[in-house]
């Protein structure tokens, strides 16, 4: 069960983009007509495109053919078409091929330029790929295209999650109101760094696409690359932005800071919903680092410790064994000064400048690790900077999901 999963607000219409589904039996022919597993996101007008994407070297055919597609083709985006069930990926030259054929498949029902056309695919890595099934049902979901259908592509994306993903946000800027869609999918295999986990973002913000890719970058390293389930990094991780605003005629936004906040606003939300349905997870834990020399060294830190698997069966187990996160934190590879260190759990003072903290008791240590929610403090001493990751346990849970999921 996810932990305290958020009550969500339909997700808001974004001017200028209609999305589709549609169910094909991507994992398996079963499943065909008992649930959705192909999205397509189409905008009735050129958009501006940004992507982020995993770094894990066996990159699938989607990262290769998004990257090219961004490369020639960055302001004349026109739609994204995502499959769930399989990964098109570990297939050697067929999965090129098979990537192909699914861009071909998504711009004929949308009825534009292949060449202007995004994919995202995650399900079973290393298991052909079902393009048959899949374009025979490429026309259900672009006649289901509406404006207000970011809700049933939000679940047609998913896999092992066992909750649909979505943020919305409105901003006013110089007068004028812009809306913020996203959609993302993640449970397990979450351990982005990109930037299996995809996300999606649409917008009618009028940015042009060279402001946009760095943007996305920075968005990116503030939310979804400072989550982790399991330590794993997809094949398929992959975030788009889209937006429509120049294409509906509004003039590029002078100043793009409000919008990169809200942005970042609604991306960590996304990637706090993946981590609250993490794979077997029964705990949320905030790792926030302060007093680190960068905010580099700040995220390698935290992600050290969000990573551990002794740290993470101590929060399954609801043992405050600091030991173990101070070890995590001397693993991270980080130059620091262990006399200098001070952790905390909530406002629970466990070890300061190199020692013991000589109020603390275990079991009051223990009562905070028994939440389901709760946030290790951790001051690092050589400077200025900090970041803050977000983890959950590793449980029993977790090791059955997975030794299951082919099965």
């Amino acid at each position: 069960m996810p932990v305290n999963q958020p009550e969500l607000s339909p997700p808001l219409p974004v001017p200028g983009f209609r999305v589709g589904t549609a169910s094909c039996g991507v994992k398996s022919p079963a499943l065909k007509g008992k649930r959705q597993d192909l999205t397509l996101i189409v905008s009735d007008v050129d958009c501006h495109a940004a992507g982020v994407f995993t770094r894990n070297r066996f990159r699938a055919a989607c990262v290769r053919w998004g990257e090219k597609t961004l490369a020639s083709h960055a302001e004349q985006v026109r739609a994204i078409v995502a499959n769930a069930g399989n990964a098109n990926a570990g297939l050697g030259e067929m999965e090129t091929v098979w990537g192909k054929q699914l861009i071909e498949a998504g711009a004929d029902a949308a009825g534009v330029d292949a060449a202007c056309v995004l994919s995202a695919s995650t399900g079973v890595i290393g298991t052909p790929f079902p393009i048959e099934r899949i374009q025979a049902n490429m026309f259900e979901a672009a006649d289901s295209l509406t404006a207000d259908n970011w809700e049933a592509a939000a679940n047609a994306i998913r896999t092992t999650d066992t909750f649909a993903k979505w943020s919305s946000a409105q901003i006013e800027i110089d007068g004028n109101s812009y809306t913020l869609t996203g959609i993302a999918k993640g449970s397990g295999m979450i351990h982005p760094n990109m930037a299996t986990m995809l996300g999606f973002v649409a917008t009618d913000a009028p940015i042009a696409a060279a402001v946009l890719q760095p943007m996305l970058k920075r968005v990116a390293n503030r939310s979804f690359n400072c989550i982790s389930v399991d330590g794993d990094t997809s094949t398929n991780d992959t975030l788009y932005l889209l937006s429509s605003g120049i294409g509906l005629g509004h003039a590029p936004l002078s100043d793009t800071a409000l919008f990169e906040q809200a942005l970042t606003n609604l991306c960590i939300e996304l990637a706090q919903q993946i981590v609250r349905d993490g794979e077997g997870v029964s705990k949320f834990v905030t790792i926030e680092v302060t007093g680190a020399a960068s905010e580099a060294d700040a995220r390698t830190v935290g992600r050290a410790v969000a990573v551990s698997p002794l740290v993470k069966t101590a929060f399954a187990g609801s043992d405050a064994n600091w030991g173990r996160i101070l070890s995590a934190v001397g693993n991270s590879g980080v130059a620091i000064d262990t006399n200098a260190i001070t952790l905390s759990a909530d406002d629970l003072l466990m070890f300061e400048k190199g020692n013991l903290h000589p109020d603390y008791r275990d079991d009051e240590g223990m009562a905070i690790f028994a939440n389901d929610e709760f946030t290790i403090s951790l001051d690092l001493g050589m400077g200025d900077a900090s970041a803050t990751i977000w983890t959950g346990d590793l449980t029993h849970e977790y090791i059955v999901i997975n030794a299951e999921y082919r099965t």
